[in-house]
Formats: structure tokens, C-alpha cells, sequence
């Protein structure tokens, strides 16, 4: 298969990036450090929870948990045999799914689990792992947010076709193995971050500030949704959203990219399938004023403040971030000195998140009252705070502060191989560019300080705040 030869080569403090777009829309991007003789081998797709409807919540996070079961040939010594058990254990589900006699559903889980009991013969768990840790590999994870879903390992780099091979089956053809019990532990891991009072707190206030955007609704997702989505639901979601088009594969060390080519060409180069498109994301209404919830947890008093922002990567976005760390973020805060330092709360900060523009951004502030501080008398200083800064501007010394600390902040991420991978694939899918990071830095050192604080009273407004707070035992 031909290669279309939209192919890149740039340097990165001395790192060479190499770009290729094969024909069926899988882009690849080598990034050559040859320090040692390994390589990471990072595989993300343009899907997450922002990606899925009600009714599919959690989707997925529980296909990531089960593209690391195996293929038709790894992780099972007779799939043959595997599937036939899968379809009757399909059957017994939905009979369970519509019985409402007891002793039917008692002897119908009878059934299930004795199938489930028969199928361990037939898997061999964790075997992908297992193959790639005997050759040497490390760090095998993956992970799922509200924007992308990633994989990587990391490898000797004479096992390159190794990890060509495995991976290509992998995305290629999903087995959906042991489907229901991962089903469970899925579930399993909802209700233990349920039962973690800061997270939700995390998830209340992203409930309150979106009210109509997917971005409302955890990333592990509801509850319900993850108990009744079916396997033919997780075949539907993979099929429209694992397709080499909606792909980016970033291969971070020791790398030949004239030759590792051929290797993704060999193995990557015959995925079919085109995502499925989708014209827009929900749109939030205009918040038309402040909206408050209590959470009722034990935990360390909290309050939560979120303003939706503007859309990534809009100016306003940046000199948001700007201001977040002059704000919140640095060891000299404002935040830290006009609050911790005067004893009002025992720790502040805040953070701006972008979405990937698929939904509008997030600007937070979160602050722990100090003993004896009412949480009405913090939250009302924290905007008096705000209001203050709209009429007296932002330091010049401090905005060049926080310009500096962004630019260095790209340059570390390029000191971790993971994290320039990150940086590398966000660019490519949103914009085709592996140095979109780049043009990030040229917008953050173009803000002035009117930018900063026009921005801050555009979007950090109390009609436009959800403040969630989370009260003591």
C-alpha cells in the first residue's frame, strides 16, 4: 500500500520528528532520541467520554479495560470453543435482563456462573503483558479522559515489529472477553470513586457548571449505563471510533523512521474502517447566574468554583491559563498570599482545563477553609479577589512570570518521553500538526496584560460561577 507522503521533518531540541499519514488515515510520528536503545510505543485515539450519548455512558473506559483481554490468538488456547460459550452466556443475560420470577434468576445465575467457570479453561489472562514483559517491555497502561483514549509500552528497540504485531491484531479485531465480568469490575471501580468525597466533589461540579454538554457525566460513567450496555453497544462504539483515521501512533526513542515505516506500513496498513462523524458537540446555554449545590460527605471542608470559559484554542483560552497561575498555581499566588498567608484558608489553587474544544473550558478554584473560617467568608474574599484584579491589572513582572513558566513547562514535558508523546498527539489530531506546541508558546508570549484581564471579566463573573461545596463530618 502506498504511503501518502505527508511527511514532516522537524527538529525539537535536537530531537528530529518524523510525520507520515499511511492511505487509510492512520498518522505516525517518529520522534528519534537515541539515549538508549528503547522505545515507546504510544497509540492514542480521538475518543472519550465527551464522545459518548445517555444510555452509553462509561463506554469508553470499559473498552479500554477490555482491548488489554487479547485476540482471537492471544489470551485463549481454543477461541473456537471460547465463543461458543460467549453466545450462550449472551443468552443467559438476556433472559436474566427480562425474568421477573426470583427462582428463575436464581437458577439463571447458576447457569452464568458456571459458564463463566467453564471459559477460565479456556483464557490465558494478562497474556499480552505477559509476552511483552518477557521481551524486556515496561510501563504497559493505558488510560481514558473526557477528550482521548491512550495505550502505550515501552520496549527494546529491536522489538519494534514485536509490538507491531501485537498491537495491529489488538485494535484491529476487538474480542470482547470476558465481557460481563470486566462489566463488574468496572462497576466495581465506579463505587470506590464514589465513595471518595473529593471526587465527588470533582463530579458534582462538573454536573453543575455543564448542563448540557457529555462532558456533565464521569468519564468511568453512570451506574446504570455501565450495568446494561450490551456487547453489540461496545462492538458499535469500537467499530465507528477505533478506525486508523480518528488514530495517532507516536513512537518516542530509538527509532529509524525510513525503516520503521515499512513496519507500521506491514501491520497498520491494511486497517479498514472510517469514523464515524460527528458534526457538532452539544452546545452549553449562557449561564444566567450563580448556581450552588452542597455535597453532603465527610471530608475536609471544600469549596469548588467553575466558570465556563471559551472554547480551546481561542486567545482567551491562554490568558486564562495565565492568569490561573498568577492567580492560583505559583509558590507566590495571589491566592497563597492574600488567603494561606493571612490565615484564611489553609490551601488554594486553581487550574484551567480546555477540553480539546470539545465542549467550552473550565476555569476552577478550589480552597480549604482555615479553622475557625467560614466557608461564606472565604468565598466571598476569593471574588472580592477577582473584582479587585479587573480594575488594577496584572503586574508585568508577574505576567512575564507566568509566560516563562508555560514555556518551560512544554520544555519538560519533552524530557519524558510519555509526556512528549501526549504533547505530540494532541497536536496531530486536533490541528495535523506534531508542533502545534510551538504556536501554543507564540500565542502565550503575544498576551498582554489588557488580554488577561479582559478575559477575567468576560468569564470569571459570579453570574457565570457554580460553586459546589463539600461540608466536614
Amino acid at each position: 500500500m502506498r504511503i501518502l507522503l505527508l511527511l514532516l521533518t522537524l527538529t525539537t531540541y535536537g530531537k528530529p520528528i518524523t510525520m507520515y499519514t499511511l492511505e487509510n488515515g492512520l498518522r505516525v510520528v517518529f520522534v528519534q532520541d537515541r539515549t538508549l536503545p528503547v522505545f515507546l510505543g504510544f497509540i492514542q485515539f480521538n475518543t472519550g467520554s465527551a464522545d459518548e450519548f445517555p444510555g452509553l455512558t462509561g463506554t469508553s473506559h470499559l473498552l479500554e479495560h477490555m482491548l488489554f483481554k487479547g485476540t482471537k490468538k492471544l489470551g485463549t488456547i481454543n477461541y473456537k470453543e471460547e465463543e461458543k460459550l460467549n453466545r450462550k452466556l449472551d443468552e443467559l443475560y438476556q433472559q436474566l435482563e427480562t425474568s421477573k420470577d426470583d427462582s428463575s434468576k436464581k437458577v439463571l445465575l447458576s447457569q452464568i456462573d458456571s459458564i463463566k467457570q467453564e471459559l477460565k479453561k479456556y483464557i490465558i489472562s494478562e497474556e499480552i503483558w505477559r509476552i511483552y514483559l518477557s521481551q524486556g517491555g515496561s510501563m504497559m497502561n493505558a488510560s481514558t479522559s473526557n477528550v482521548s483514549t491512550q495505550y502505550f509500552v515501552m520496549l527494546p528497540s529491536n522489538k519494534k515489529e514485536l509490538w507491531c504485531k501485537v498491537e495491529s491484531v489488538r485494535f484491529k479485531n476487538l474480542v470482547l472477553r470476558e465481557f460481563y465480568s470486566e462489566r463488574d469490575v468496572v462497576n466495581e471501580e465506579r463505587r470506590m470513586g464514589e465513595n471518595n468525597p473529593y471526587n465527588k466533589l470533582w463530579n458534582t461540579l462538573m454536573a453543575t457548571v455543564y448542563y448540557s454538554s457529555p462532558l456533565r457525566w464521569p468519564v468511568i460513567g453512570w451506574e446504570d449505563d455501565i450495568m446494561n450496555v450490551k456487547p453489540y453497544q461496545v462492538m458499535w462504539y469500537y467499530k465507528t471510533h477505533y478506525t486508523p483515521d480518528n488514530c495517532v501512533i507516536v513512537l518516542v526513542g530509538d527509532v529509524e523512521p525510513e525503516e520503521d515505516i515499512k513496519l507500521i506500513k506491514k501491520y497498520f496498513g491494511d486497517w479498514s474502517g472510517k469514523k464515524l462523524k460527528i458534526s457538532r458537540y452539544t452546545k452549553e446555554p449562557p449561564q444566567r447566574g450563580v448556581r450552588r449545590v452542597s455535597v453532603e460527605s465527610y471530608g475536609k471542608p471544600t469549596i469548588a468554583i467553575g466558570f465556563q470559559g471559551p472554547y480551546y484554542p481561542e486567545k482567551e483560552y491562554y490568558a486564562l491559563s495565565i492568569f490561573s497561575f498568577i492567580f492560583g498555581e505559583s509558590d507566590a499566588s495571589i491566592m497563597k498570599k492574600s488567603l494561606e498567608e493571612k490565615g484564611m484558608a489553609s490551601n488554594t489553587y486553581s487550574f484551567n482545563i480546555d477540553w480539546d474544544g470539545k465542549g467550552p473550558s473550565l476555569f476552577g478554584i478550589y480552597l480549604y477553609p482555615a479553622p475557625g473560617i467560614s466557608m461564606d467568608s472565604l468565598e466571598k474574599r476569593v471574588f472580592e479577589l477577582i473584582d479587585s484584579l479587573k480594575n488594577a491589572g496584572i503586574d508585568e513582572r508577574l505576567l512575564q512570570k507566568a509566560k516563562n513558566n508555560y514555556k518551560m513547562y512544554y520544555v519538560t514535558r519533552q524530557r519524558n518521553p510519555l509526556s512528549f508523546a501526549f504533547t505530540i498527539s494532541r497536536g496531530v489530531r486536533l490541528f495535523n500538526d506534531p508542533e502545534f506546541y510551538k504556536k501554543e508558546i507564540e500565542i502565550i508570549e503575544s498576551i498582554q496584560s489588557e488580554d488577561v484581564i479582559n478575559a477575567v471579566k468576560k468569564y470569571l463573573r459570579k453570574d457565570n460561577a457554580s460553586i459546589v461545596t463539600l461540608g466536614g463530618e
